[in-house]
């Protein structure tokens, strides 16, 4: 009796060992699989980028031109969704096969103790330590009451909204509908006790086309005149359709938001990319964290976008051509939480 026990145990964990070794087999699979993939990409810092306007004609049209835009802009970019690695393949193989977390101690118990899955964990969350390479904030304790910590301007100032004002684009030297979502964003951050400041300025007249170069004049001057400013952004309206460019968020429509970091090219260095890419990290994750379907990702695009000038510099494309003025100002009162937040936690 005692010696078919011990032959059934042997036997069990004869099975349990070779079902170790299947899981270690299937990662190492699925491993070799991602690199066979992947092998011909290079990682975005490792690529000297130069820009590629092959159509040239089709590029100028995308600059003023609502619709091509968007088209023009993705040729050559990167949409950050997830990063894989070794790591995150075996703990995504792992995490599919047994139900367990290894970056989650409590799943184990879970897994173990059926009971406990009756009991659902709060959302996650993330925050700025969790970021590689995310500039750390200085401004607690240093900064006087009252000086502004969030700067806002607008390259590209005519840009509107044609149900908000009848146009896409502003007529000369006037101020588009971009400016007032602006300014929506600094009022709806006022509520939140955070002082923000805003350049109205017309950058994009007499030339759409050299827009940067006034605009980048712009945003040196409120740096410097500024330097309680944690954070800068140049507001813009992307060119796309109101499908792509609109989710249900609390149950009522908003503009969506997208995010640009520019990796700089050659002859144009873009030093900060990589902090300025965490900091859009951490500003994706927050607004999926509390609005899903709000935020359309990170676009990495080869230009600088005057990003080249603080760690934590960004493009913010709100909407497209076709939203409605409610819908933009939704946007902006939900970014303006976010952004409490993360100033909140730093």
């Amino acid at each position: 009796m005692g010696s078919r026990r011990q032959r059934r145990q042997r036997h069990t964990g004869i099975l349990r060992m070779a079902g170790i070794i299947g899981v270690i087999v299937l990662v190492a699979a699925m491993y070799m699989c991602y690199i066979a993939f992947s092998s011909k990409i290079v990682p975005v810092a490792a690529i000297p980028r130069q820009e590629n306007h092959s159509d040239l004609p089709s590029y100028i049209l995308s600059l003023g031109i609502p619709g091509l835009g968007q088209a023009a802009r993705t040729t050559d970019t990167v949409k950050v969704e997830q990063e894989y690695s070794m790591r995150t393949a075996m703990l995504g193989a792992v995490l599919h096969m047994t139900g367990v977390d290894a970056g989650d101690l409590r799943s184990i118990f879970r897994a173990e103790i059926p009971v406990l899955t009756a009991f659902v964990s709060g959302p996650s969350t993330v925050n700025a330590a969790s970021i590689p390479y995310f500039p750390n904030f200085k401004w607690k304790d240093i900064v006087p009451a009252g000086k502004p910590l969030v700067g806002i301007y607008h390259t590209h100032t005519s840009e509107s909204f044609i149900p908000w004002s009848g146009a896409a684009h502003a007529p000369g030297g006037k101020q588009g509908d971009i400016v007032a979502a602006g300014e929506a964003l600094v009022n709806k951050l006022a509520e939140h006790g955070i002082p923000a400041l805003q350049s109205k300025k017309v950058h994009d007249y007499p030339s759409f086309m050299k827009a940067y170069g006034p605009s980048e004049e712009t945003a040196k001057n409120m740096l410097s005149e500024n330097p309680s400013l944690q954070m800068i952004f140049d507001f813009h309206r992307d060119a796309g359709t109101k499908d792509d460019c609109t989710a249900v968020v609390n149950g009522l429509p908003t503009a969506r938001i997208m995010i640009v970091v520019a990796t700089g090219q050659e002859g144009l260095p873009q030093p900060h990319w990589q902090q300025n890419h965490a900091f859009a990290k951490l500003i994706d994750a927050k607004l999926n964290q509390h609005y899903p379907g709000l935020s359309r990702g990170i676009r990495l695009d080869d230009w600088r976008y005057n990003q080249h000038l603080f760690p934590r510099a960004l493009l913010i494309e709100v909407g497209c051509q076709e939203n409605e003025k409610e819908e933009v100002l939704r946007s902006m009162s939900f970014l303006a939480d976010v952004l409490a937040e993360i100033l909140a936690e730093s």
